[in-house]
């Protein structure tokens, strides 16, 4: 990520939203963003299972035990390893349990400043359709207000529509490249 993003999280307001352009071999470096974020967080995880993203971030030296687990895709592909720190659902395909487990789990999981982040927004590409992805957007920024949350997106803006694009370029208060 660029040296300059203590000041850019410097200048964000209390509440924003961010959005962080990070291709798979880039996953790592977006997920610098832990250390200037003290507080707990959520990590929806589209792409890969928890534990081994866990695992990534331990061994990048991040702090991975800040961060609580919606797993989207471990059931998907049967894995038979489950943290503590995680809460499972079926798959990516169902946003309304995906959604559900969102509600459930970001108000249980302490007090205060949050945030959530949604690993892998491209990968909702392979379920669903672009008006259903900004229909969701929209929705889901709104629970994220609700809910008292600063979410971050990290998506690979080469596999996104230029309309997905657009809508984040106007919801994120900053634009990060892993």
């Amino acid at each position: 990520m660029t040296k300059d993003v203590q000041q850019i999280f410097s200048q964000l307001p209390q509440r924003f939203i961010l959005g962080i352009h990070a291709p798979l071999f880039q996953r790592s470096k977006a997920y610098q963003v832990l250390h200037h974020l003290p507080y707990p967080g959520v990590c929806v995880t589209l792409h890969q299972p928890s534990h081994n993203l866990y695992d990534l971030l331990r061994r990048s030296g991040l702090p991975a035990d800040k961060l609580y687990f919606i797993d989207a895709i471990s059931k998907r592909i049967q894995s038979p390893f489950e943290l503590a720190q995680a809460s499972y659902v079926g798959g990516p395909f169902d946003l309304g349990r995906l959604q559900e487990a969102i509600e459930h789990v970001v108000p249980r999981h302490g007090v205060g400043r949050k945030f959530l982040i949604f690993d892998s927004l491209h990968d909702l590409f392979h379920f669903y359709d672009e008006r259903t992805i900004l229909l969701f957007l929209d929705y889901f920024l709104d629970k994220m207000r609700t809910l008292h949350v600063n979410p971050i997106f990290l998506y690979d803006k080469t596999k996104l529509t230029r309309r997905v694009i657009k809508r984040l370029q106007l919801y994120c208060h900053h634009l990060l490249e892993a």
